[in-house]
């Protein structure tokens, strides 16, 4: 069948060389015969843009792990990818020798589709492998494991997951003995070992059970890892009523049990309370709360309710997405960026601190190179010097936090896309710590008669207002990835002159300069943004990058006014020049390529956050 199936595909000549090979690889390969069925199914419907994709290459491996698409083929999430992620760790923990295979991994998983199942899987593969693993009895959050590397003294953690990847998607990601991602130059190694993957060793999970190579983990971890995180609470009062939604997710298991056990007004939407492996409540396939439709039923609950605060967590609860009582009048809610909640936890924060005597100058902030320039302003205001030129990722966040443990003070850390963290026991992003903050931020504030939004322009009028905006184009597939490396070699081999009716004065690339031109770029490596400087201070800038995670090029605008007289006036002519910024660079982007990949790039999607 297998044989009839490529003969088939070959005189179809529908896909390309790269894909037929891909096909042809997995049709001959005795241990992927399961997925026959599932290639024979594509051809049937015709899905030739679908086998193409799934075919002609492999999921990109990140430092991190992988994601991607569930579905048949090296570039979908699949077992074989998943046992390959999880052969490679295998290998990368023998680098470290025995003690490092017994002290072994930490494994957890989320709602998505098959999460168990590649959890359940990835222990098999460690315990084939002479890894020691410990499996989570049930979904837990990705901070939490993150924790539990630690606390376990674990060489290693797996979480099974896509994070704020659309509901289609899922993943493998893992973290390091300091409850960290990988970073350079370790990282390196990690995607080399998976990359060379070819037998995949597995070992039943009763018998691995029964040899001591796996145990579950229940409840121990979860009270130590709510304890630590309720440890970091800022105020005493609980004034402000809270809507929260974790969509589906894990945020039922961290952000809840913690908003509950603090003694926090907390109502749930129902539709979205359970953990649901189809998302049904999702706008369409999203299920990121950096967008505003995908927040619609936490906000209406919270409107309908006359509630201070709204939280959606993302489904595997490191994110969480933010919307506030926009002011006394009236029970409207106003949905906040990740910018805006970023700002004002930072400075709320500071306050505290530095009220109760506990600021010290050597105190750090940390942000990415893409995150407001105001939270900068704003540590700078309490006399700290902020680190905010980190490349875009938690894992470079959590790299610094490691290595100042000795010599400084971690206090906050936020990054544009709605990640925020506080305390050193996460090396991660976390939900839980940001909503308990949130929460009590809402209700230090509501005693003094203000909302977030309120504060928010009360730091605009102190520091000057800031316009954050975030352009997305969606380009998947082979196609679109040949769009992005097109547009990202225009823009550095000739970048813009003018944005935004101002000139560019400088530009900044984080990638190295040899690997900038058509030989040796690789879309989406390290270092791989690009910034266009309108202003001497970096506060009007134009930022550029594709996603690492999904197959999007991102576009960060910021732009920036003093606002110490007319509010309203000066929002309303930054927010224009912002938004024209935007449009001018994805402009430049489509007239720079070669004309066979314009329409692509007119046809796809877009979205502005």
């Amino acid at each position: 069948m297998a044989h009839e199936l490529f003969d088939r595909l070959r005189r179809e000549g529908r896909v390309s060389a790269q894909a037929l090979n891909g096909i042809e690889r997995w049709l001959g390969d005795p241990e992927l015969e399961s997925f026959v069925p599932d290639i024979e199914e594509l051809v049937r419907r015709g899905q030739w843009a679908e086998l193409e994709d799934s075919f002609y290459t492999h999921l990109n491996i990140g430092t991190g792990g992988i994601r991607g698409a569930l579905g048949v083929g090296p570039n979908r999430i699949n077992v074989r990818t998943i046992g390959e992620a999880a052969q490679g760790l295998c290998s990368f923990i023998d680098d470290y020798g025995a003690e490092a295979r017994e002290a072994g991994v930490v494994v957890g998983y989320e709602a998505r589709r098959q999460s168990r199942e590649f959890a359940t899987l990835s222990c098999e593969v460690f315990a084939a492998n002479g890894v020691r693993s410990y499996l989570f009895d049930e979904l837990r959050s990705t901070p939490e494991i993150s924790f539990a590397v630690r606390h376990m003294g674990a060489t290693a953690g797996v979480q099974i997951t896509a994070s704020h990847n659309p509901r289609t998607d899922n993943g493998f990601k893992f973290y390091w003995s300091d409850g960290g991602q990988v970073v350079p130059p370790h990282d390196a190694r990690f995607m080399e070992l998976v990359s060379g993957v070819g037998e995949i060793r597995r070992m039943a999970v009763e018998e691995a059970v029964a040899g001591r190579l796996v145990s579950y983990v229940g409840e121990e971890v979860d009270r130590a890892y709510l304890a630590a995180v309720r440890g970091l609470s800022t105020s005493d009062s609980r004034s402000a009523s809270v809507v929260f939604s974790p969509i589906h997710g894990a945020g039922s298991t961290n952000v809840l049990p913690v908003l509950r056990g603090e003694g926090f007004d907390v109502t749930t939407v129902p539709e979205q309370t359970e953990p649901d492996e189809q998302f049904p409540t999702a706008a369409g396939d999203l299920i990121n709360p950096e967008f505003r439709e995908v927040m619609d039923l936490p906000i209406g609950l919270a409107e309908e309710r006359g509630a201070d605060v709204a939280i959606c967590s993302d489904p595997d609860a490191d994110r969480v997405g933010v919307a506030a009582r926009m002011d006394w009048e009236s029970q409207d809610m106003r949905f906040l960026t990740g910018n805006q909640v970023g700002a004002a936890l930072a400075h709320y924060l500071l306050s505290r601190r530095r009220d109760a005597g506990d600021l010290a100058a050597d105190d750090v902030v940390l942000t990415t190179l893409v995150t407001t320039t105001l939270l900068s302003d704003i540590a700078r205001g309490f006399g700290l010097s902020p680190r905010d030129d980190l490349l875009v990722g938690f894992k470079f966040i959590a790299q610094i936090i490691g290595q100042m443990a000795d010599t400084a003070r971690f206090v906050f850390a936020a990054e544009e896309s709605l990640g925020y963290l506080a305390g050193d026991f996460v090396r991660d992003k976390d939900a839980a710590i940001a909503s308990l903050l949130i929460c009590e931020m809402a209700s230090w504030l509501k005693d003094r008669g203000k909302t977030i939004p309120m504060y928010l322009d009360d730091l605009y009028r102190e520091y000057g207002y800031y316009k954050n905006v975030q352009f997305l184009v969606e380009l998947p597939g082979k196609s679109g990835r040949r769009i992005m490396e097109s547009a990202m070699l225009h823009l550095r081999s000739g970048p813009p002159r003018r944005l935004g009716g101002q000139a560019v004065t400088s530009v900044a690339d984080r990638l190295d300069e040899g690997l900038r031109g058509p030989e040796g770029y690789s879309l989406g490596s390290a270092g791989d943004i690009v910034s266009f400087l309108m202003s001497d201070d970096r506060r009007t800038r134009v930022t550029v990058r594709p996603s690492g995670t999904e197959p999007k090029l991102k576009v960060y605008v910021q732009h920036y006014g003093p606002a110490r007289d007319d509010l309203p006036a000066v929002k309303a002519s930054v927010d224009a020049t912002a938004m024209q910024l935007g449009e001018d660079i994805l402009d430049y982007c489509h007239d720079g390529l070669p004309p066979e990949f314009r329409e692509g790039w007119e046809q796809v999607g877009r979205k502005v956050v």
